[in-house]
Parts: structure tokens; sequence; C-alpha cells
């Protein structure tokens, strides 16, 4: 089978300052569901509910419906069956938005990746954690791992604390050169750090790095 890949690019949205010092254990991604048709957002849902990374607050129709979800459990992540319109869509600092069925979006109410109607669990999954890293996808679902595909079996005990550091900054979405003002690196020495790690854990690219970074729950230590 031709081998595929997904293009990613940073999204310019809020990242977490860097100061601020994570909590133990890696967090789950809080995810919404809206759509029109209540069987999709059921089906939806049914589908992200057995991922231990991620937690569904709840789904709903778009409207006034929405935006009291919105307000009241403040997802991290908002999948949409069909599009949104501008006047539901949040604010883009709030929540990434993923859509998932129909053609992605609609003028002005720009989405954070888009899937098709046969997307696997696996797949939403995944496209759920990089959406909550702060990246976008675009092709659909090329590129991500295979449902049920364990991305790698070696722990992160084997990274040093610098790429450690590294592969965290790198799955928040933060590009090299962000990488290396935020640990006062050259980028060069960066770019060898990511390579290294990659290469440590035996994973193909960023895309996997950032999924296997959310799921292994591997926290820098800064």
């Amino acid at each position: 089978m031709e081998e595929q890949h997904a293009t990613l690019r940073v999204l310019p949205a809020r990242r977490p300052e860097l100061h601020e010092v994570p909590e133990p254990g890696p967090r789950p991604v809080r995810v919404h569901v809206v759509g029109t048709d209540p069987l999709a957002r059921v089906g939806l849902r049914t589908l992200l509910a057995d991922h231990p990374a991620i937690h569904v607050t709840g789904e709903s129709p778009p409207g006034p419906p929405l935006a009291r979800a919105l307000h009241a459990t403040r997802p991290r992540v908002l999948v949409v069956h069909g599009t949104l319109s501008p006047e539901d869509r949040p604010a883009p600092e709030a929540v990434s938005v993923l859509t998932v069925g129909e053609a992605p979006g609609v003028p002005g109410a720009p989405t954070h990746g888009h899937l098709p109607g046969t997307a696997t669990a696996g797949e939403l999954s995944s496209a759920v954690v990089l959406a909550a890293a702060g990246y976008t996808l675009v092709g659909g679902t090329r590129g991500l791992p295979p449902p049920g595909t364990r991305l790698s079996t070696v722990s992160p005990d084997e990274l040093t604390d610098r790429e450690s550091q590294v592969l965290e900054l790198l799955a928040r979405g933060l590009s090299n050169a962000e990488i290396a003002g935020a640990l006062t690196l050259s980028e060069h020495t960066v770019k060898t750090h990511v390579q290294n790690m990659l290469h440590k854990l035996r994973l193909r690219n960023r895309v996997h790095a950032a999924i296997y970074a959310f799921e292994m729950g591997v926290r820098g230590s800064f």
C-alpha cells in the first residue's frame, strides 16, 4: 500500500504559558460534540467515549444550546458534524474545531481539521489530540496512525531531560524556533534534539510524536 502523509501546520492559537507549572499527569482533552442530527451526535460521542485521554463533556445542537454548553463545560475541542456557522463558532483562542462528515466549515468559520464520515474511532481520537495540541490537520485522515496502532513500545524514560522538554513543547504545537526561544537553545540544537528523540522512540515524524507524548503523559522537567 502506498505510504500516505498528513500535512500539519501550527495554529496561531494561544498556547500554555511556558512558566506555568503543569499539573502531575496528563489531563484528558475536554471535547464537546455539536450537530443538527441527534443520531450523528450520539455516534460521535460513542466513538470518543472509550478513549482514556479524552473526556466528552456533552453534545448539543447549534445555537443557544451550544453557547450555554460552551460556557458551562469549557471544552478544548469542538467536534462538529457537518458545518458550523460563523455565528455559532466560538472565539478561536478558546476552542479548536474539527468538522466531520460534510464539507468542512463555511466562509468566516475556519476549522482546525476535517474528517470524512468514514473516519474510525482511532482516527477521530488522533485528530482530537492533534487539534488540542494546536495543529491543523490538512488532508483528512492521511498520515494518522491506523486504529489501535501503538506508535512506539519505547518508554519515554529513554529520553534525556532535555529531549523530554523538547517533546513536550513539540506536542504543544511549538515550532523549532519557538522551542529554541523557550529553552534558550539554538534552533540547530533543537533540531538535533528532535531528530534524536524521534530516533530513540522509533517515531516517524512530529505528528506521531505529538500523539505519543499526549498518550504517554510526557512532561518536561522545567
